[in-house]
């Protein structure tokens, strides 16, 4: 596994103090960062003419926010090494008070701070982190408050126990600590990561709430009959639900005719940890009963475009979301409803998951995730009804 490059960084910094003396590393080791060397001299009551490396556990924690005091920390002991002056701590002055646990209050607040500066501006906004971070985290350095001195692994565990297995909540509380302690270069305790869960007790069991093809004739309707919408809102729901677009990749669609059939060139790329989405194109598939010109999309394309603040704002799929509760529409849609309606539609139509699954951007596990349990009803009914009447005639 490669070193985090904050260790990178402190490890060039430290060898160049050493003016190219060989042999002394730094590691991250059990959640601590320590100094590796066979020039350290040997323990109390150690043999004296061995020659075996011997590591020192350093008071500084890892993590980019600490390399200043641990680059200090370390280039002081290398001095005190070449002048012959260094010993080993004793019991009482291993750790400066305070500093029990690298996963302390400060050093968390610190870490935070670095993290936040990595991701705002290039992965996120600062809404993003605010909304779906910085709740977590601070959850996080409140525990860690709670009982100075508590193991890791049992802080982190107490934390999470904060919300019901299985929730949506626990995984994102989970994933936003994982991330802070990856950061941190510190590895992560495999018995907190067994409580994540696999998010099915979070899934609904009927599946993902999709929009009926009356609920779409019904939006439609309400936003001609409104006075606030515009033109440009219907040709955003529109594109949505014939394409089945994000309702954030509104935001460089582009949208033309390629041989006959209506297509969008999706731009805006989906990044998480697995990667990213990359463009993709996707053909018009409306709901039964369109006209072949999905309402006459591309001439509104061109005459009305797309609502500027809808494009502009942080997160379209808020704002989307939000005219549906003042169109009165049915409680428990969103502006995904339209989109998980186009994945049931493409299975309709028959494509298998892989297509599927290719033209809305996910991959194929993601995909089945997300719509097996709605896709697989139909057949596994059918399934059920078939084989009990079978087994009834043979009775």
């Amino acid at each position: 596994m490669s070193s985090p490059p904050w260790l990178v960084t402190l490890s060039a910094s430290f060898r160049a103090h050493r003016q190219g003396r060989q042999g002394w590393h730094l590691q991250v080791h059990r959640d601590r960062l320590r100094i590796t060397s066979r020039e350290l001299p040997p323990r109390p009551g150690e043999d004296a003419t061995s020659t075996r490396a011997r590591s020192l556990t350093l008071k500084a924690p890892p993590g980019p926010a600490t390399i200043t005091a641990a680059l200090a920390e370390a280039c002081d002991v290398f001095d005190r090494v070449m002048a012959g002056t260094w010993t080993w701590p004793g019991p009482d002055d291993a750790r400066p008070e305070g500093t029990t646990d690298p996963a302390s209050p400060a050093s968390l607040e610190r870490l935070i701070s670095s993290l936040r500066d990595q991701l705002v501006g290039e992965r996120m906004t600062e809404g993003t982190w605010q909304r779906t971070w910085q709740p977590y985290l601070s959850a996080l350095v409140a525990a860690a408050a709670e009982a100075p001195g508590e193991p890791t692994p049992a802080m982190l565990a107490r934390l999470l126990r904060r919300w019901p297995p299985g929730t949506r909540a626990r995984q994102m509380a989970h994933d936003r600590c994982r991330a802070l302690w990856r950061h941190a270069g510190w590895p992560w305790p495999e018995a907190v990561a067994a409580m994540r869960g696999n998010g099915k007790a979070a899934a609904d069991p009927a599946g993902a709430r999709a929009m009926t093809d009356a609920e779409i004739t019904t939006l439609r309707e309400r936003i001609e009959a409104s006075r606030q919408l515009t033109p440009g809102d219907l040709l955003a729901w529109d594109l949505i639900v014939v394409f089945g677009l994000r309702p954030v990749e509104l935001q460089g669609l582009e949208l033309r005719e390629e041989d006959g059939i209506l297509v969008a060139v999706v731009t805006r790329n989906k990044v998480t940890s697995k990667g990213s989405s990359g463009a993709r194109t996707v053909p018009a598939v409306p709901p039964a009963g369109w006209p072949a010109d999905c309402h006459g999309l591309l001439e509104r394309w061109h005459r009305h475009g797309l609502p500027p603040g809808l494009l502009r704002h942080r997160s379209p799929g808020q704002s989307l979301t939000q005219q549906l509760g003042r169109l009165h529409m049915p409680e428990g849609l969103s502006s995904y409803a339209p989109r998980h309606a186009f994945a049931i539609r493409l299975a309709e139509v028959g494509l298998n998951y892989r297509e599927a699954a290719t033209l809305m951007g996910h991959s194929p596990a993601t995909h089945v995730a997300i719509y097996g349990r709605r896709l697989d009803q139909p057949g596994l009914l059918a399934k059920a009804g078939r084989l009990a009447r079978e087994r009834s005639l043979t009775h």
